[in-house]
């Protein structure tokens, strides 16, 4: 009979004796998968804003995510630079830009000699408008994402979206091979597509786009959500640390826009809380229309807030600006909560939330506190090091210096007879004599080398793809930045850049915490657990057993 076992078992039966002998099934008894997965990504969004402004929020957004489900209060990016392509490629293909490709939003293309943008695709076509910006498509992402591998799954019956304010917010999340990926074009105020996902909007987002609500919120203008005095987890809101976007205006409640509204210019709407809520507006009309979770296979929603990194980086991180973003974003997320809970059902969904990237405090605010920060002037730095390397090779050698690393011209080495090596060397140790630069690495060391998992060595490692990336990798010192003195940007190894929340909620997710280290590429083999999918193709990241170790 022993030689019947494996079809036996392969039939299901739950218990098989053979004489005295029991014999339990490995094939698993619970199969079930949430009917959707919604993938929430807020821009620019330090862990300690959770702290910060808990006793100013209500009961049913981020506490209620938090209270209901499982809270990792230790959750870092495992690379850099960090910014908003390569943080929302990492958090959906489950890898680093070593890997997936994506270095930074723009780089220097070596095979062009010109920089490129992260999603610009010049074969693809605007849909939704008569502006290039949709211009676009994922192809220059070289792993697939968790929504690619749940398309493939289920043979493409899975419907996978994404939507945002940022294109690149947007495209990267929702893969090669998604339904649908929305973006805003300022330039007409209404929700655009490119030709790699559709040849039209649906008849949906016409519909939504003909609301007109950019300028239905923008003409309300923005003051504080709560009377001005009460935010006092912020500096005051007359000080000398931000600026407006539209840089003729003051930097002080309340904001009026009447003069972008005359001009039917919409771009402004991306730096007011009303960009995020307008997000919020598009992801229910997107889950209604589409039906998603309501199918036989598992369907994903892509959302990513990205006021809050436009508010952020002009008003900085103690700014009433942006607690007043987080007290309002509050609010869009219970919204969106409760209509999945009431129409789908939290025992059929999985939410987890986390960001791309947090951002650095303004280091002309930390120097008037006496503490160490300070400024990089990107043109006069790259003068510095072209002037140092025709003194040292008798050519400026520097095609381009961007996103902390350099781009050498490798044919005038060549024809110079220069040793590749023996130059990024010299200038490596060269870097180490600037004011603001903490180390510096040439790509020999960062292709052979192996540093300690956690090391910054390690986190610049890991950002970088050495057909991609430049010759030498640089990285300056704490709350030290390529910027200007009002404001604030993001981008290194520190963890004001790399600490951020991560939340899971939803069907078989626990109620708890935990302070233990994990990282951000952890989150996509998580989701493939609970999907039974295979891991997104390029995957470092590894399962995260807390939530999925359940009884």
């Amino acid at each position: 009979m022993t030689r019947f076992l494996p079809l036996l078992l392969a039939l299901g039966l739950s218990t098989i004796f053979l004489g005295q002998t029991k014999v339990k099934p490995t094939v698993p008894s619970n199969l079930k998968q949430p009917k959707l997965v919604i993938g929430i990504v807020i821009d620019q969004m330090r862990q300690d804003y959770i702290y910060r402004y808990w006793n100013k929020f209500g009961n049913g957004g981020f506490k209620k995510l938090i209270n209901e489900g499982y809270f990792y209060k230790n959750a870092h990016y495992n690379y850099v630079p960090t910014f908003t392509g390569p943080g929302h490629a990492s958090i959906y293909t489950g890898t680093s830009p070593a890997t997936h490709g994506i270095i930074a939003n723009d780089w220097y293309d070596k095979e062009t000699n010109a920089m490129v943008y992260c999603t610009d695709d010049k074969d693809a076509k605007t849909i939704g408008s008569e502006s290039k910006a949709g211009l676009m498509s994922p192809k220059k992402l070289l792993t697939t994402t968790i929504g690619d591998e749940l398309k493939i799954n289920t043979n493409q019956q899975s419907k996978v979206f994404a939507v945002s304010l940022k294109d690149r917010s947007s495209i990267l999340p929702a893969g090669h091979s998604a339904n649908g990926a929305f973006w805003f074009d300022g330039t007409v105020g209404k929700f655009i597509t490119s030709s790699h996902y559709m040849n039209q909007l649906p008849a949906w987002l016409n519909d939504f786009n003909n609301l007109q609500l950019a300028k239905k919120y923008l003409t309300q203008g923005w003051n504080t959500l709560y009377p001005l005095n009460t935010y006092m987890e912020s500096i005051a809101d007359n000080n000398n640390y931000e600026q407006a976007p539209n840089k003729k205006d003051t930097a002080i409640f309340p904001y009026m826009y009447k003069a972008q509204l005359d001009k039917n210019n919409f771009e402004i709407l991306k730096a007011t809380p009303f960009g995020n809520t307008i997000t919020k507006d598009i992801a229910l009309a997107c889950l209604k229309a589409e039906q998603l979770g309501k199918g036989n296979q598992t369907d994903m929603l892509c959302i990513s807030f990205s006021s809050t990194d436009y508010v952020g980086h002009s008003y900085g991180p103690r700014s009433v600006e942006i607690e007043d973003v987080y007290l309002r974003l509050d609010k869009d997320l219970e919204e969106l909560i409760n209509v999945i809970n009431s129409t789908i059902g939290k025992d059929n969904v999985v939410i987890f939330l986390t960001a791309d990237h947090g951002a650095c405090d303004v280091p002309a605010h930390l120097k008037d506190l006496k503490i160490p920060g300070g400024y990089i002037k990107e043109d006069e730095l790259t003068k510095t090091i072209k002037t140092f390397c025709f003194n040292q090779f008798g050519d400026s050698l520097v095609s381009e210096m961007v996103n902390q690393q350099l781009f050498l011209d490798e044919a005038k080495m060549q024809n110079l007879k220069l040793n590749k090596f023996s130059v990024e060397h010299t200038l490596a140790n060269f870097m180490l004599s600037v004011k603001g630069v903490a180390e510096a690495y040439p790509s020999e060391a960062l292709k052979y080398e192996q540093y300690t998992e956690g090391s910054f060595k390690s986190l610049i490692q890991k950002g970088y793809n050495h057909v991609r990336s430049g010759n030498v990798a640089f990285s300056y010192n704490p709350a030290w930045m390529e910027y200007h003195t009002k404001g604030t940007t993001h981008g290194a190894s520190y963890s004001y850049d790399t600490h951020v929340p991560l939340i899971f909620y939803g069907m078989n997710i626990k109620q708890g915490s935990t302070v233990n280290k994990v990282n951000i590429v952890d989150i996509a083999p998580t989701i493939s657990m609970m999907l039974h999918t295979s891991f997104p193709n390029g995957t470092s990241g590894k399962p995260l057993v807390e939530i999925l170790d359940s009884k």
